[in-house]
């Protein structure tokens, strides 16, 4: 295991940090007291600079606003700092979504309406450390942009989601199968390399995986990674889960951070890609 002195996020270093909110050990699963918990193979934090904090302030009087109510955590998915989800070996990829389930379920048991999990890889692409960490905000709030996509799908005979599943499953832009979920580059891919990973089963959030759904989407999630960095020289990206209570189907987006997202696109919501997704995929897919 490789540590830097320097690193907050590393073994040794914990000192440098809030005390964690849940600390992950082969013993079980802990919360700092008056000392630093040693010997993690995960960990998470409350986010030094937080977009959302337990107790905020009360908005000003002639605003309408929501108070910015609700959680926001680091979690370091790895004692070793010069790891990432793209060369994790196949368990501890499993824990990281494990983790990302514990959390998850601790912010909805405490009522937030919404938890966002995302990972920024790379300064490009939002990451201010090196050391590998995903970010949880819990928010008080469903987000407008899930709220209309929940919308639409209401609107609609079935699952949108489920069809996409199905239908991609077959088709050129598949990248690969992983069990019961399939990783895709979408039809509408608004980055270059864009993938998305679905389960075939109508799920809506990590709550509902069975232990073989788990595993199978620790896999597959580190195989796109994998083939994303072997095919574009360990690109900075973002992903980010998708997921709701109900009426949802869990996705992961992985989005590479190699074009800017210029004036057209903030003007027009509309994107221009340069790589059809189906050249995508035919580059993904040849990744030995």
């Amino acid at each position: 295991m490789r540590a830097s002195k320097e690193c907050p996020f590393c073994p040794g270093n914990e000192e440098m940090t809030p005390r964690a909110l849940a600390v992950y050990r082969d013993d079980g699963v802990f919360a700092d007291g008056e000392t630093r918990i040693r010997g993690w193979w995960a960990r998470c934090i409350p986010n030094m600079y937080p977009a959302v904090v337990q107790s905020p302030a009360a908005p000003t009087p002639e605003w309408v606003a929501v108070p910015a109510r609700g959680g926001h955590e680091v979690i370091i998915e790895s004692p070793d700092h010069e790891s990432s989800p793209a060369t994790f070996d196949y368990e501890t990829a499993i824990r990281m979504i494990s983790v990302y389930a514990d959390r998850y379920r601790y912010h909805v048991e405490h009522g937030s309406s919404y938890v966002s999990i995302f990972k920024n890889w790379g300064r490009e692409a939002g990451a201010s450390l090196s050391h590998t960490h995903t970010q949880l905000i819990a928010l008080p709030l469903v987000p407008p942009l899930v709220m209309r996509e929940i919308s639409s799908i209401s609107s609609m005979p079935a699952c949108p989601y489920c069809a996409i599943a199905e239908r991609e499953s077959s088709s050129e832009r598949l990248i690969f199968r992983e069990g019961e979920w399939v990783c895709i580059a979408p039809f509408y891919s608004q980055t270059p390399y864009e993938m998305w990973i679905l389960p075939f089963k109508h799920i809506s959030n990590l709550l509902e995986l069975n232990d073989s759904m788990l595993v199978g989407l620790g896999r597959a999630l580190k195989e796109a990674l994998r083939r994303l960095s072997a095919l574009l020289n360990d690109p900075p990206y973002n992903y980010m889960l998708f997921q709701m209570g109900s009426n949802y189907h869990l996705n992961i987006r992985i989005q590479p951070a190699i074009t800017r997202i210029a004036g057209f696109e903030k003007n027009t919501g509309i994107y221009i890609n340069p790589v059809p997704p189906e050249q995508a995929a035919s580059e993904l897919r040849s990744v030995s």
